[in-house]
């Protein structure tokens, strides 16, 4: 194999390679819940629903690399805006000095 063609194969290799990374990355959009089932979370085609037992609460979100914001008039018992930190292993952890632990992605 010269030069020329084992570039071509590198270069297609990487090419495939980030393809398929990028194919595979899971979205942080979905249904989160801690293991209780007490505090649930949603955030779909921009909207997010976070849930506190019986209090829910609607809103906007937008994904800023590994942070979901979440907006809107959430009351007394959610910060606004609501910053879930997005783990490596698919969970969220819940703002900092809040009650909302980290969730789990639902399947």
């Amino acid at each position: 194999m010269n030069s020329s063609n084992l570039r071509k194969a590198v270069l297609i290799s990487l090419l495939t390679g980030m393809l398929v990374a990028l194919g595979c990355g899971s979205s942080p959009e979905g249904k989160y819940r801690d293991p209780s089932g007490t505090i649930n979370a949603q955030f779909k085609d921009g909207k997010a629903y976070i849930g506190l037992g019986a209090y829910a609460v609607e809103g906007t979100y937008k994904i800023e690399g590994k942070k979901i914001i979440a907006t809107g008039d959430f009351g007394l018992m959610i910060p606004n805006p609501c910053v879930f930190t997005i783990n490596d292993d698919g969970s969220i952890d819940g703002p900092k000095n809040s009650m909302i632990p980290r969730l789990e992605k639902v399947k």
